[in-house]
């Protein structure tokens, strides 16, 4: 994402409140598009709810959102770092040519599988033929906007993305809410569809702008994705992670069964989707100031390797870049710190303009907490994959999908007010190993990074 972040960094060269602001949104938007815009429509859209529509109809819609971006993420998983590697070994090489094909044939391959997971799934469900075909429309635009943000971090053009995020989110809401008075829950589905239709156009338009090529497609980039298997283990464990707290939760004999494949959880998925919108400031400070800093750090400890620099410059060269590293990380966690010091503060006043129960304000707290331990936890995973670490960062990904699924189990039998201290002490055990294999390991940087080379491999076998 340094890529990016460098062009959006300029923004504060303006070093105004307006300046700090834009860099802040357009980041925002980069790194976090999807959220913000499922959990801000899903609230507004249930707010100016049509007269026409019960609260069952807005239920049941609500419901199959979450499930289409729950199960819509977890699948495009399979792409979101072996094809981010893929992209990044494409730009070093200077074949900036061959990222559109990459585009098109991963685009198609994904559609194809999500195609038939949504027929297979949403099309079994109840309801007529129209709300059917909308709602497996919405599903496959919506895989195909997780595949895009893989490729945003490529695009020069951050205000197109800005304007394409905002464009189609206002149709989502002006447009479901002006069908629905119509047409009542399909007309709902139809908003929603033609808004995300013109985010996932617009920003697709800006792809192939940008990124044009005489080539349509790309079939390297299956053999890459062959080659690099645990780089697709990685992204789906990790998106599956995101999700498998609500899937316990929906499974559980306390769930609110919407319709007989759709479940519920309400007491705790409207605090955690809240919550996970506390993080978004501290991931867009990471990519505009931490993320690019360290970049320039680490391409000079790499340079100083790859010139065959003194034993004494590359250890300075690593002491700077660790040291830089450990600086923005303190920066992000205080920075977070506050933010989330607020909500969990103010808990009850953003309870009462969020309109949550007072059952779900202990749920929000902890959760809170939660996703505060959890971006840093994203962060540390980014880490460590700069330094091409993906056994641990496998480790960690694992470790994070089975302790917050065991956890929120173990949680689950318990009282309900301990709600989403599964995911809160998941986090924090994730974060601490997360923490320690990346310190092991940059412990034993310089060694790790000449014994990795072929003479070093040879002559580990030849000791051996």
């Amino acid at each position: 994402m340094a890529g990016i972040g460098f062009r959006i960094e300029k923004i504060l060269e303006g070093d105004t409140y307006i300046d700090f602001i834009k860099a802040h949104f357009y980041s925002a938007l980069v790194f976090s598009g999807p959220w913000i815009i499922s959990i801000v429509t899903i609230f507004l859209l249930s707010y100016f709810r049509p007269s026409n529509m019960d609260m069952f109809e807005m239920v049941y819609f609500n419901t199959v959102i979450v499930y289409i971006f729950a199960f819509s993420l977890i699948v495009a998983g399979f792409f979101f770092l072996s094809l981010s590697r893929y992209l990044a070994d494409r730009l070093y090489l200077k074949e900036g040519d061959m990222l559109s094909p990459a585009f098109n044939s991963s685009a198609l391959s994904l559609l194809m599988v999500q195609a038939f997971i949504g027929i297979a799934f949403f099309a079994a469900a109840e309801g007529p033929a129209l709300r059917k075909f909308l709602i497996v429309m919405i599903y496959l635009a919506i895989s195909l906007l997780w595949h895009i943000m893989i490729f945003l971090s490529t695009l020069k053009d951050y205000k197109a993305i800005g304007i394409a995020f905002l464009s189609g989110s206002f149709i989502i809401v002006a447009g479901s809410v002006g069908l629905g008075r119509l047409s009542g829950l399909n007309g709902y589905f139809a908003g929603y569809l033609a808004g995300s239709i013109v985010i996932v156009g617009m920003l697709s338009t800006r792809v192939f702008v940008e990124l044009g090529s005489r080539k349509s497609f790309d079939i390297n980039i299956f053999s890459f994705l062959r080659n690099n298997y645990v780089l697709v283990l990685i992204g789906i464990f990790y998106n599956a992670a995101i999700w498998i707290d609500k899937i316990v939760l929906w499974l559980s004999p306390q769930a609110l069964k919407v319709a007989s494949f759709l479940r519920s959880y309400p007491l705790y998925e409207h605090p955690v989707f809240i919550a996970y919108l506390t993080i978004i400031p501290s991931l867009s400070f990471f990519l505009v100031h931490v993320e690019t800093h360290f970049y320039k750090k680490y391409k000079a400890f790499y340079i100083q390797v790859l010139d065959k620099g003194s034993y004494s410059v590359i250890r300075q060269a690593k002491r700077e870049m660790v040291e830089t590293l450990r600086n923005g990380l303190t920066v992000v966690m205080i920075y977070q710190g506050v933010i989330t010091l607020l909500a969990v503060t103010f808990a009850y006043d953003i309870a009462g303009y969020l309109h949550l129960q007072a059952a779900q304000i202990p749920v929000f707290r902890i959760t809170v907490l939660g996703a505060y331990l959890h971006a840093l936890l994203l962060i540390s995973i980014i880490t460590i994959l700069y330094f091409d670490f993906k056994g641990i960062a496998l480790a960690v990904s694992f470790f994070f999908l089975l302790t917050n699924g065991l956890f929120t189990f173990i949680t689950m039998m318990l009282k309900t007010t301990f709600l989403g201290y599964g995911y809160f002490f998941s986090a924090l055990t994730s974060l601490a190993l997360a923490f320690y294999l990346l310190d092991f390991k940059l412990k034993r940087l310089e060694y790790l990074t000449f014994a990795s080379q072929p003479v070093g491999l040879h002559r580990e076998e030849e000791i051996g």
